[in-house]
C-alpha cells in the first residue's frame, strides 16, 4: 500500500484532485505517525462506516499491513458481532471543501498500533452521515474532486 502522511494530498485515486483529496491512515513501516488514545465511540463509527463503504472505484486484490514481519496481518476485524474486511476498500469522509481518504486498515492501526487519527478527521468521521445515505451522498458530490468521479454519473 502507498504511505501518505497524514493530512497530505492524495492521489492514489486521481491525480486531478485540486487538493481536496487528504489522506489520513496510510500508514508503513519506516514512516512516523501520530499515537494516543482513540475514543471507543470513534472507533466503534470507524467500524460502522466501513461496513459497507461507498467508494468511487474498486481495487483489484487487497492490501496488508505493512507492520506484521512473517504474515499479511488480519484480514477482518469484528466489533459487536459486526465483521469489517481489512485492506480491501477505503472510506471516504466528506468535510467542509474537502474529502478526508483512509484505508480500511485504519481500523487495525488504531486497536493494534496504537495509531491516533488527526482531530479534524476524528471530528469529520463523527458528523459524517450514515454511509450512502442522500445526505452522505450529497456531501460527496459537493467535497469530492471531479478526477475522482468516471464520466458515467450513476458510480453514486
Amino acid at each position: 500500500m502507498a504511505h501518505y502522511a497524514d493530512l497530505t494530498p492524495c492521489d492514489y485515486f486521481t491525480p486531478d484532485h485540486d487538493g481536496k483529496l487528504i489522506a489520513v491512515g496510510w500508514l508503513a513501516r519506516g514512516h512516523d505517525y501520530s499515537k494516543g488514545v482513540v475514543s471507543n465511540d470513534l472507533f466503534a463509527r470507524l467500524h460502522q462506516l466501513l461496513v459497507n463503504p461507498w467508494q468511487p472505484c474498486v481495487a483489484m486484490g487487497a492490501h496488508a499491513c505493512d507492520f506484521h514481519r512473517f504474515t499479511d496481518g488480519p484480514s477482518q476485524l469484528t466489533l459487536n458481532n459486526v465483521t469489517v474486511q481489512l485492506g480491501v476498500s477505503n472510506l471516504f469522509i466528506p468535510s467542509d471543501n474537502r474529502l478526508f481518504v483512509a484505508p480500511s486498515l485504519i481500523l487495525h492501526y488504531i486497536d493494534a498500533y496504537e495509531y491516533a487519527p488527526p482531530a479534524e478527521f476524528c471530528d469529520a468521521v463523527m458528523a459524517c452521515p450514515e454511509m450512502r445515505s442522500m445526505d452522505y451522498l450529497k456531501l460527496i458530490r459537493k467535497t469530492a474532486p471531479t478526477g475522482l468521479f468516471s464520466a458515467n454519473e450513476t458510480v453514486m
